[in-house]
C-alpha cells in the first residue's frame, strides 16, 4: 500500500523534500500555496496508489467497476420491468448506468475522505504537513479510480443503443467540477469524523437517501411535473451533476444552464466552505 506519509515520498523524489508546519501562519493564501506547493507530491502519491491497487488487489479494481453493473441490472430489473417507473425515458438502460457511476463517484470519494485523518492519525502525530493534503490526496485517488469506470459507463451506453457523440468529451470537465465539488465534502466530512467517528456509521444512510433523492432511478421531469417541490431536485448538487451528464451523454449536449449555474455556485461553496471549515480545525488533527 502507498503511504500518504511524505518522508517516504521525498526519500524517493528528492524534489518533494522540504515539507515544513503550514500552521506558522495564519493567512489562507499561504496555506492554500502550501498546499499548491505539494501538487506534484500529491499527484505521486495518487497515481503511486492507483498502480498499488492494480497489482495487489486485482479483484478490488473489478469489483470496483463490477458494482455499479450489478446494481444497473438489479435497478433495470425491478424499476424498469417491474415497477415501470422510465416514465419519459427512452433508454433506461443508460440513464441507469450515467446515474448510478455519477453518484456512486461522489459516494465513494467522500466516504474514503471522511475516514482518512483517522486513518493517518499516527503520521499526523509525527509528520508536520498541511493536514488538508490528506483527503484531498485520497479525492485524487478516487477520481483517477472513476475514470476507467466511466470508460464501462460509456461501453453500456453504446451497447444501450447510443451513438457516441462530440459532447461526450464534455463529461471531463464536468468530472474536474465535481471533483472540485466533492473535495470540499471530503474535507467537511473529514473533520467531521475525526471528531465524531460515529458519522462515519451514518454516511452511508445519508448516501442511500440521497440516492433516491437525486434522481437517479426515475425521470423527476416526467413525475414531479408541475409539482412545487420539484424545486427540491433541482437544488440538490447531485441531482445536477447527474442531469449535466445525462445530457451531453444521451440528448446531445442539450444543457440545462440553470443546472448548470446551481453545480458551479454549489461547488464553489462547498469547496471554499469545506476548506475553511476544515482549517479552522488544523491544530487538533492527530491530537486524539
Amino acid at each position: 500500500m502507498t503511504s500518504l506519509d511524505p518522508r517516504s515520498a521525498s526519500a524517493s523524489k528528492p524534489e518533494h523534500a522540504g515539507l515544513r508546519d503550514a500552521r506558522e501562519t495564519d493567512k489562507l493564501a499561504v496555506y492554500i500555496a502550501e498546499l499548491w506547493r505539494r501538487r506534484s507530491w500529491t499527484w505521486y502519491v495518487a497515481s503511486s496508489e492507483m498502480r498499488s491497487r492494480q497489482i495487489n488487489s486485482l479483484l478490488g479494481n473489478i469489483w470496483h467497476v463490477l458494482s455499479p453493473l450489478l446494481q444497473i441490472g438489479v435497478f433495470f430489473v425491478i424499476f424498469g420491468l417491474v415497477l415501470e417507473v422510465d416514465r419519459g425515458v427512452d433508454n433506461f438502460i443508460g440513464y441507469l448506468a450515467v446515474g448510478i457511476f455519477v453518484y456512486q463517484f461522489t459516494q465513494k470519494t467522500v466516504v474514503a475522505g471522511s475516514k482518512s485523518l483517522v486513518k493517518y492519525e499516527r503520521l499526523m502525530q509525527i509528520v508536520s504537513f498541511p493536514r488538508a493534503l490528506i483527503p484531498l490526496t485520497t479525492t485524487l485517488t478516487e477520481t483517477l479510480a472513476t475514470i476507467p469506470a466511466y470508460g464501462v459507463m460509456f461501453v453500456m451506453v453504446t451497447a444501450s443503443g447510443e451513438q457516441p457523440k462530440l459532447s461526450w468529451l464534455l463529461v471531463l470537465p464536468l468530472l474536474g467540477l465535481q471533483a472540485i465539488f466533492t473535495a470540499g465534502l471530503a474535507l467537511v466530512m473529514a473533520r467531521a469524523v475525526h471528531h465524531v467517528y460515529d458519522v462515519s456509521q451514518i454516511l452511508p444512510f445519508l448516501f442511500r437517501l440521497g440516492f433516491y433523492a437525486s434522481g437517479v432511478l426515475f425521470n423527476v421531469n416526467a413525475f414531479l411535473e408541475g409539482k412545487s417541490w420539484r424545486v427540491l431536485f433541482e437544488i440538490n448538487p447531485l441531482y445536477c451533476f447527474i442531469e449535466l451528464n445525462r445530457a451531453v451523454v444521451l440528448d446531445g449536449g442539450t444543457i440545462d444552464w440553470s443546472l448548470l449555474f446551481n453545480a458551479v455556485v454549489w461547488t464553489v461553496v462547498v469547496a471554499v466552505g469545506g476548506l475553511l471549515w476544515f482549517r479552522a480545525a488544523e491544530d487538533s488533527y492527530g491530537d486524539r
